[in-house]
């Protein structure tokens, strides 16, 4: 009955992130264990021994874990326990089965001296391999993480266990062939010296081998071990491949946005310097485009929330801008869906330092909104400041409903980030809604009163 009660996990949880970070290091962990006891032999006590338990017990919780895991099928979330638990019978279960058999146990109470035996019987935890990759493939699509960070770190772990396990095969066969009388290890009267000694220099073949440097310190003997030489060298060429068309995806994936940000600065250069614009004109839309690259806003972010599906982009919209929005006297008392309507109709733009937003005496047209940045609000007939207005704050309101000349003129001191909401997206939002309309009328009315007695 207890079972029954366990909750379904949505995968993209806090909690199953945590879990398969717990998975994640667990698998790497006997990645280069398993091999590395399998080839030296070498008898692991204490914390070695516990951090085997630990993750056997993690790994046999994963697979109750999973018949309580909710996935994704076309688009749809599904969490019927009984197609959850259907999925993982016919796809993953009983590789995991395998993967979690406690093999290394038997062998320990019925071959207590037989490292190797003992080593080969954790094989099938290697069985979990697919699934750190399917993890990492997952990861690269959350938004809260690089994705080019997390292919790096994919694919340094990569290289890093195929390395580590040429090492440990190469140890095998020449301890091995050890004990026909010839081998690389003998020759090398590496034998008889510590296992970190011995592990450095197969570390040090595997990465000159694969890496087809080979210096001729370390050369095979015997047939298997000049076999196997072939065998890693070809495997070197293949991974060489492979990590260069990586690494060359990734630095191409850093630059792109460098690149774009480069080619564009040359194309306003250019048509700046044939027509002949001013050095002073030229240097602040030099430092505007600067100023976008190096906080990472630019314009085309808006078309890309522009291609989402309304509901989304609603919701997106309202994330962003229903707190301001709601501070606005003439939209207080409004329905949710009015809010919804206004936040959808804002428009973003960026303004450099030292530029007019509003001119006084000019008609108005639109209000604002400050997402980030400082304006300062003042006469230019009489050179009084007025105030100094930031992020969450916004102006300009009565000219939504009132045709009227700016009282005031607002400059900006640093760079703006602001939405704008104009006269006749506003008007049409209106239109769905008539009582509200007479009601925002009249709260206009009232500011606009207030205002010009001040």
């Amino acid at each position: 009955m207890t079972i029954l009660k366990i909750p379904i996990f949505a995968p993209d949880s806090k909690f199953i992130r945590l879990w398969e970070i717990l998975i994640v290091f667990i698998t790497v962990y006997n990645a280069f264990l398993i091999p590395f006891r399998i080839s030296f032999e070498k008898r692991f006590y204490g914390i070695w021994i516990l951090l085997d338990l630990i993750g056997d017990v993690i790994l046999i919780a994963d697979i109750f874990l999973r018949f309580h895991l909710g996935y994704f099928e076309h688009g749809e979330y599904v969490e019927d326990k009984k197609k959850i638990a259907q999925r993982y019978f016919y796809k993953l279960l009983r590789r995991h089965l395998i993967a979690s058999f406690p093999g290394d146990l038997i062998a320990r109470i019925l071959l207590p001296n037989s490292l190797f035996i003992i080593g080969l019987c954790r094989c099938p935890r290697l069985l979990r391999l697919p699934q750190f990759y399917r993890i990492f493939n997952r990861w690269e699509t959350n938004i809260n993480i690089e994705p080019t960070l997390i292919r790096m770190c994919k694919l340094i772990i990569f290289i890093a266990l195929i390395t580590h396990w040429v090492a440990c095969g190469w140890f095998l066969i020449g301890s091995w062939e050890s004990n026909f009388g010839e081998s690389w290890l003998i020759n090398k009267s590496l034998k008889s010296v510590g296992t970190r000694t011995q592990y450095i220099n197969c570390l040090y073949w595997a990465i000159t081998t694969l890496t087809t440097v080979g210096y001729g310190d370390i050369t095979p003997t015997t047939e298997i071990e000049i076999i196997f030489t072939l065998m890693v060298m070809f495997l070197g060429i293949s991974m060489y491949a492979y990590t260069i068309g990586n690494v060359s995806s990734l630095i191409s994936n850093l630059d792109a946005a460098q690149a774009r940000y480069r080619e564009k600065l040359h194309q306003i250069k250019t048509y700046m310097r044939e027509n002949k614009i001013s050095p002073k004109l030229q240097k602040k839309i030099r430092d505007y485009y600067q100023y976008k690259w190096i906080e990472n806003r630019d314009i085309r972010d808006y078309y890309i929330v522009e291609e989402l599906p309304h509901p989304l982009k609603t919701k997106l919209a309202l994330q962003l801008h229903k707190e301001v929005i709601e501070k606005v006297p003439i939209f207080q008392g409004s329905t949710s869906h009015f809010v919804e309507e206004i936040v959808i109709a804002l428009k973003p733009e960026i303004v450099p330092p030292n530029e007019y937003i509003i001119r006084e005496g000019n008609l108005g047209n639109e209000m604002y909104f400050i997402k980030r940045g400082l304006v300062q609000v003042f006469s230019e007939k009489t050179g009084s400041i007025y105030r100094t207005m930031e992020a969450g704050t916004f102006f300009g309101e009565i000219s939504l409903v009132y045709e009227k000349r700016r009282t005031a003129s607002i400059i900006t001191l640093t760079y703006c980030e602001l939405f704008i909401l104009y006269k006749n997206d506003f008007k049409k939002v209106l239109e769905h809604y008539p009582d509200f309309a007479a009601h925002v009328k009249k709260i206009a009315k009232e500011r606009y009163k207030l205002e010009n007695k001040e």
